[in-house]
């Protein structure tokens, strides 16, 4: 028997992404995707709900969905989550440079823990699945939890993320759409990344594959 998860969502940010905070009611145990938002706020947070954080699991290796991880580990000894093959594209000098000038800002320190496409990540008596969805970077992720997907830039509501920045890849985003994300019960529910101002913050697959350009112009 699964325990009960909350599920919180913080924006942050110019470009509005996404942070969640999936808390088992039970321990008070929390995991925290993509811990963009400002660190103290992130910390006030915590301390607000009177979480337990134990994971920082990162969707893919832009600095973005890092920018409280190296702050937040200050005062809290857990470890940070990323997919392995982003953990090694973005250690890369070459990559890194190309990287800095593409956005602004170089990709985070690596993980402490790479993750791969099947693992399985505890949550009280909860079970996160890692879902391996590369096309916006070589080792993008999706978090699946029971009828939640938690999608990074892999799938936004009404989009996709980018594709031209180094490590992007169109062909291996429509595939991860098409193979890993389609595949699966079309009442999942969205939860994107990042969502445009005025925009739905989440939706359903049900609805992306009716209205999401990434599938109705390149799949259908």
């Amino acid at each position: 028997m699964q325990d009960k998860v909350d599920i919180f969502r913080r924006t942050s940010g110019p470009y509005n992404l996404d942070t969640y905070f999936l808390v088992c009611t039970r321990t008070g145990e929390s995991v925290i995707i993509d811990p963009g938002d400002d660190t103290a706020e992130v910390i006030r947070f915590i301390r607000e709900k009177k979480l337990i954080p134990v994971r920082l699991l990162h969707t893919h290796g832009h600095a973005d969905p890092f920018f409280s991880t190296k702050l937040f580990k200050e005062t809290h000894d857990i470890p940070s989550c990323l997919h392995a093959h982003d953990n090694n594209f973005f250690m890369d000098p070459e990559v890194r440079e190309l990287t800095r000038k593409a956005v602004g800002l170089p990709p985070p320190y690596p993980a402490d823990i790479a993750l791969f496409h099947g693992d399985q990540i505890q949550l009280g008596r909860s079970t996160l699945s890692v879902i391996h969805t590369p096309g916006h970077t070589p080792g993008s992720v999706c978090f699946s939890w029971e009828d939640h997907l938690f999608t990074g830039d892999a799938l936004f509501a009404g989009e996709a993320g980018r594709t031209d920045l180094p490590g992007g890849n169109l062909d291996q985003l429509i595939a991860s759409i098409r193979d890993r994300i389609m595949v699966l019960d079309k009442k999942t529910i969205i939860h994107p990344g990042h969502h445009r101002t005025g925009i739905r913050t989440e939706s359903t697959l049900e609805k992306e594959i009716k209205e999401n350009i990434y599938i109705t112009d390149f799949i259908f």
